[in-house]
């Protein structure tokens, strides 16, 4: 009987064999200089979960909910934790305390990012400033996209693309409620792609969001801790045609082609309407117009480059915070009941709740940040790399060292956050009932650490923040009848979003209903 394939196909018996061999060599020179380095070392690793020889913790690094187990070994061996994989140093920090000291306290030495093989291999590293090593060109692509993205009085040109968006999602969550999960992708597409390059899609089979679908799908899978230290390319040399290499090939192809899709589709429709005077108001727009860069010049491609990264990384995240609203609000009546009293209160019934209310529903942003805190779109975060030998708390912290900020494990720290697993929003509530998060906002952690914290964080908070408003304005969750609560289960990966769940979504009146019908601005 054959052995199973698996993503990048089978190896022949005398392949497999040579490779093991090389595998086993490098693994030998690798711990043996670890060895060496660690004796030169005064200070001793961090703790950590005992490995094997050569392989090191190999076979420790989880497939499956890794930010549970991270958070799981912080309990057994303290906030800071060391693995060894094939000779790499893998440091794990699980506290708020740790990540605040290394990540950005020590920022010149651990703001680089380590190689991912697999982001690579599809070629990401050519352009996508989100994984480039810290220095010149990756400053000067942040700084440009900070310059629409990072500051909440730029954001402002957006909330019509936020209010025509979210309009959208209640007309077609009041015609088919059944089918959240399907609207929640397009009202995201359509938002991220509109303030981004002006175009708005209207339906879910759009090439433009199957393509942001595609690369993210792909991205999900080569950030996972299991593919940090895996190089694909190295392996796909031995797969011969008969063995699947075409298919693998082929399989490539189509994902180099969807990251060129990303970049470039969008961004030269809006380059030619703009040529025209026919382009809406949008980040690539905007830019374009006032550099006025020439065809091909490296302004332009700092443009488009900055543009496809928003394009794709805040598609995944509004979706998934999207779901993971409704999942809470669903098991958690109580909260879906004080945040209706509070909008009823402030803002009425006969109209849908605006950025300009938000300063008044302080329950309302609570819920926006206990979103955020109770399942981080990336829950393991996105590994630094340490650039020098480092000492922290008397440890010794090897330079080339992969560091990760355990995102999950930081949210659920019971020491920040008493009862962790519980989804409570007023614990962002002063006792005077207004809105503090001054010692526990969440956003310090789920959008990253230090220099590479994600600009566009603003954006996605007004995205999420509406979201909460107006749904509660105007409609209602339940769980069906009949049906169990749904569990609170998340897919695994570098981006995870609920297992899919149900749901009963309704007016919450006649009177609601209305209001949904005449939303839209058109």
């Amino acid at each position: 009987m054959s052995p199973s394939p698996t993503a990048f196909g089978v190896l022949p018996l005398e392949l497999n064999t040579l490779v093991l061999y090389l595998a086993a060599s490098i693994a030998v020179v690798l711990a043996l200089r670890g060895l060496w380095l660690r004796k030169a070392s005064k200070s001793p690793l961090p703790p950590g979960p005992r490995g094997l020889p050569l392989l090191g913790n190999l076979f420790d690094i989880p497939r499956q909910s890794a930010w549970k187990t991270f958070a799981a070994w912080s309990r057994e061996y303290g906030d800071v934790v060391h693995l060894r994989v094939l000779g790499r140093p893998i440091i794990l920090l699980n506290s708020a305390e740790a990540t605040t000291d290394l990540l950005e306290n020590r920022f010149g030495i651990y703001s680089d990012r380590p190689d991912f093989p697999l982001m690579n291999l599809v070629g990401h590293d050519k352009w996508n400033f989100g994984f480039m090593p810290y220095g010149k060109q990756w400053r000067a692509l942040r700084r440009l996209f900070s310059s629409k993205y990072a500051s909440p009085a730029a954001l402002q040109i957006f909330y019509d693309s936020h209010r025509a968006t979210m309009g959208r999602l209640l007309q077609n969550l009041m015609r088919d409620p059944d089918s959240f999960s399907e609207h929640l992708r397009l009202r995201s597409g359509q938002l991220i792609i509109d303030v981004t390059y002006g175009i708005m899609i209207e339906n879910v089979e759009d090439p433009l969001l199957k393509t942001a679908e595609a690369v993210m799908d792909v991205t999900s899978v080569a950030l996972s801790p299991p593919m940090w230290l895996m190089n694909p390319s190295a392996i796909m040399q031995f797969i011969p045609r008969w063995l699947g290499g075409s298919a693998v090939s082929l399989q490539l192809q189509r994902w180099r082609q969807d990251l060129e899709d990303l970049r470039n589709v969008a961004f030269d429709t809006c380059k030619e309407r703009l040529s025209k005077g026919l382009a809406k108001p949008s980040y690539s727009a905007s830019l374009l117009q006032e550099l006025a860069p020439a065809d091909g010049s490296p302004e332009e491609g700092m443009i488009r480059d900055t543009a496809a990264l928003a394009y794709g990384a805040a598609f995944e995240t509004t979706i998934i915070s999207g779901e993971v609203f409704l999942l809470a609000i669903a098991l958690h009546p109580e909260v879906q009941a004080r945040a209706q009293e509070e909008i009823d209160r402030v803002v009425g019934t006969h109209r849908l709740p605006d950025f300009v209310d938000r300063d008044r529903l302080p329950y309302v942003t609570a819920i926006m940040k206990e979103i955020l805190r109770w399942h981080p779109p990336a829950p393991t975060g996105i590994p630094h790399l340490l650039k020098e030998d480092d000492v922290y708390r008397g440890y010794h912290i090897p330079k080339g060292s992969i560091v990760m900020g355990n995102v999950w494990g930081i949210t659920h720290d019971p020491a920040k956050y008493p009862d962790p697993f519980a989804f409570k929003p007023e614990r962002y509530l002063a006792a005077d009932g207004s809105f503090d998060c001054s010692t526990n906002d969440p956003s310090r952690y789920v959008f990253g650490f230090g220099r590479r914290v994600c600009p566009g964080k603003f954006l996605a908070e007004d995205s999420t923040w509406l979201t909460v408003a107006q749904f509660l304005a105007v409609m209602s969750v339940t769980i069906p009848a009949g049906c169990a609560p749904p569990k609170v289960e998340f897919v695994s990966g570098a981006i995870s979003r609920p297992v899919p769940f149900k749901c009963e979504i309704r007016p919450r009146s006649a009177a609601a209903a209305q209001v949904i019908e005449s939303c839209v601005r058109e």
